[in-house]
């Protein structure tokens, strides 16, 4: 008779039995898989045929490093004891799908046995898919759907497939999935979700907001699904609407990230700075996986420690427009008496060093270099909250455009104005999620296009139109490549007498510049440009021009009339 710790191997009775999964269980929810495997390894000598002893062994193994034969004979053993039960290969490709390793060798026979099995075959496609292959993954969850249909689970997982690839459209799979799942079901409000943020992403915001509030009546309580509500709210102009949604996302779980830097940036906008900027923070204290400020973890985050003598990098974390807003706040920064190092978009290196002369400029190219040498990092958008705290006591320093290139610029259209006054146009652009609500038609414009002594250049560089086909009214740009050639589009913008764009990079090159410029906002543009009034607080020299409930008409039109007067002689 061979002893096992306090227990006799052979036949285990029934209070054996009990003490021993007690024991386990007990010692793996502790995180205690030493003790938990010990009692296992007795379990199963006790009790050598029950496959619960080695489907709970491979439980545990696949918490510790142990290799994937070893997982893959602990799944062999629990499958030859219970042939039609697919639950321990299950738990093996789960397994190694987040380890991405191959199935190993003697279990393909098991695989086809379970191709009709709703689990295995969602197993199966995420392993594959994990491995590289989504094109054998989505066949596999298309022939599980030939076997068994109207599953949800395995519609919604066909959409998530299809949103990981590129160029694949998962929404179909995903409203198959709502229409074959129980109304208010689980499986129905995480398809809706997944599919209401599909659409937000493509610019699709009335469908996402409707599916995002379908996706909460299942689920009522789920903070982040209210904040992504939230979120699209935003893009749909909805200030009050997508408040209220904070407020609830808030009460649910107070430290919320996204909802607090959402509810920041829109008080911000509001003109509740000191509200606003308390939780300014959050995106870099408590970034997102995958988050840039991750690669600067080495270093400290500046959050307004005493900057003199310290070399700060200062590095841009949005757009490009928002690069070009917050840029000269590392001039002022240096003037803190800081070192400053500038990390921005290449395309924006050399109009940063003419303009900043107080700082040394380095172009973004992958991972930062040369950490240990500075003690902080801070994002340029966090630096606005420090200046605002200093009630703007110094002024900031505007772009510098190249002098030579702007008098190249204003010979090469002087012959084509006829004396005319130059103004730059741009009446759309942006990415999907923007350009609907910031975006106009160029029938839009016909007053001022048809605005006496002035002659219109294009700065389009495409989408609403792009450059090509442009009707007489309007000179196309003499700068080639407006989106990569920015040197360009500054000595384009100073060589204008006044810009007129929507809230994209012409505008933020006006106001950095200091050029005179009309800028057309859409009903609530970024918290920067705040939601009232027609002067621009971090851009004195422009004009702001804000869409109305009743769309764009109203204030095109003040818009033309104010630079019809503005331009007259």
């Amino acid at each position: 008779m061979v002893r096992t710790g306090s227990l006799v191997a052979s036949p285990g009775g029934e209070a054996d039995r009990a003490a021993l999964k007690a024991e386990a269980g007990t010692a793996f929810r502790a995180g205690d898989l030493a003790a938990a495997r010990d009692a296992l390894q007795r379990y199963t000598c006790l009790f050598p045929s029950e496959v619960d002893g080695y489907g709970n062994m491979l439980a545990v193994a696949r918490r510790t490093p142990a290799d994937g034969k070893m997982l893959a004979r602990l799944a062999l053993h629990a499958l030859h004891l219970a042939p039609a039960r697919p639950g321990p290969l299950v738990a093996l490709l789960t397994t190694l799908a987040e380890r991405r390793e191959a199935l190993p060798e003697g279990l393909e026979t098991f695989v086809s046995r379970f191709r009709g099995d709703q689990d295995f075959a969602l197993a199966r496609a995420i392993h594959l898919h994990r491995l590289g292959r989504p094109v054998c993954a989505e066949r596999k969850i298309r022939r599980a759907l030939i076997q068994i249909p109207d599953r949800p689970r395995l519609y919604h997982q066909l959409g998530l497939l299809r949103q990981s690839e590129s160029g694949s459209d998962p929404g179909k799979a995903f409203n198959e999935a709502i229409c074959a799942a129980e109304p208010g079901s689980p499986i129905a409000a995480e398809a809706a979700e997944h599919f209401a943020a599909n659409l937000h992403a493509t610019g699709d915001l009335v469908r996402a907001v409707g599916l995002y509030r379908k996706a909460l009546a299942g689920r009522p309580d789920a903070s982040g699904l209210r904040a992504n509500l939230a979120a699209a709210l935003v893009d749909c102009g909805e200030a009050d609407a997508a408040e209220a949604e904070l407020q609830r996302t808030l009460i649910l779980q107070p430290g919320h990230r996204d909802g607090l830097w959402l509810s920041s940036c829109l008080r911000i906008g509001a003109g509740d700075f000191s509200g606003g900027y308390r939780a300014h923070h959050v995106r870099w204290t408590e970034p997102h996986d995958g988050a840039r400020t991750l690669e600067f973890a080495a270093l400290p985050l500046w959050l307004g420690q005493p900057a003199k003598g310290r070399r700060i990098l200062v590095w841009g974390d949005f757009g490009i427009g928002d690069e070009i807003v917050f840029a000269p706040l590392a001039q002022w920064l240096a003037g803190q008496g800081a070192e400053v190092v500038l990390e921005t978009d290449p395309r924006l290196v050399t109009l940063c060093r003419r303009s900043f002369p107080g700082l040394t400029v380095v172009a973004r190219d992958g991972a930062p270099q040369d950490l240990p040498t500075f003690d902080f990092h801070v994002p340029s958008a966090l630096l606005a909250r420090f200046y605002e705290k200093s009630g703007h006591a110094a002024e900031l320093s505007p772009f510098k455009a190249d002098p030579e290139r702007v008098a190249e610029i204003r010979e090469a259209l002087g012959p084509a104005s006829g004396g005319a006054r130059l103004v730059g146009f741009s009446w759309g652009g942006g990415g999907a999620r923007t350009s609907w609500s910031k975006s106009t038609e160029l029938a839009d414009w016909r007053l001022l296009l048809s605005c006496p002594g002035i002659r219109l250049v294009s700065l389009q560089y495409g989408g609403a139109g792009g450059t090509e086909g442009l009707p007489e009214e309007i000179l196309p740009s003499p700068v080639r490549d407006l989106r990569n050639d920015l040197e360009g589009l500054a000595a384009l913008v100073a060589a204008l007498d006044a810009t007129v764009s929507i809230s994209g990079i012409n505008a933020h090159m006006a106001g950095a510049l200091g050029r005179p410029g009309f800028i057309l906002l859409p009903r609530l543009p970024l918290w920067f440009w705040g939601r009232e009034g027609s002067g621009a607080r971090w851009y004195p020299s422009l004009r702001l021009f804000r869409r109305s409930d009743t769309g764009w008409e109203v204030p095109i039109s003040d818009l033309s009339e104010a630079v019809r007067r503005f331009l007259s002689p």
